[in-house]
């Protein structure tokens, strides 16, 4: 039984060296395989964040794309850029007094913006000229010298200008622009 285990013994150790020994196949192949694999794992990894990222934001854009027509609304440079107007600048310089008392005096010159393509409108404003001149003397002249300062003067200019359009026939005055405007008390 002793040779017997003696030559099992040979046997396993003869075998373990044999392999320990030996010679590895594909060691350096297998290892810059691995390095390889993985860098193009990080890279694609890298792009899947990069395309869902991009994808999410311009989602979340358009989506805002609507919320932002909102921000005309707080500031006119958010607004649509209007077309370049056609102006009427024949209007004389409008005297008159305020609703104040004791009253406040005002002088006033304005022109009037419309669209370039409409001769007609055009025309329409040299024969209304007079009638122009009137409604803006009565909206004013109906007004306190505090409503006619720098703050108040767009609402002024939407007022003049829905009532100037509401006697106009062939086109709308689409600008109220005012050249000078001095209240005096």
């Amino acid at each position: 039984m002793s040779d017997e285990q003696q030559d099992l013994n040979l046997e396993d150790v003869g075998a373990g060296a044999e392999e320990a020994g030996g010679p590895r196949r594909g060691g350096l192949l297998s290892g810059m395989l691995l390095t390889i694999l993985k860098w193009a794992a990080i890279g694609i990894g890298v792009i899947i964040i990069v395309v869902t990222t991009t994808v999410i934001t311009v989602r979340a854009v358009s989506k805002g794309a609507t919320a932002a027509s909102g921000l005309a609304a707080i500031s006119p440079a958010y607004g649509p850029k209007q077309e370049p107007l056609a102006t009427y600048s024949d209007i004389e310089q409008i005297r008159g007094q305020t609703a104040d008392v004791p009253q406040a005096i005002f002088l006033l010159q304005l022109s009037l913006g419309y669209d370039t393509k409409d001769q007609q409108f055009s025309v329409e404003i040299g024969l209304r000229k007079q009638q122009i001149q009137d409604i803006i003397l009565k909206v004013i002249s109906m007004k306190k010298a505090a409503e006619l300062t720098a703050d108040h003067w767009d609402e002024l200019q939407a007022e003049l200008l829905n009532a100037i359009n509401s006697i106009m026939t062939t086109g709308k005055v689409k600008s109220v622009n005012f050249a000078s405007f001095i209240v005096q008390p």
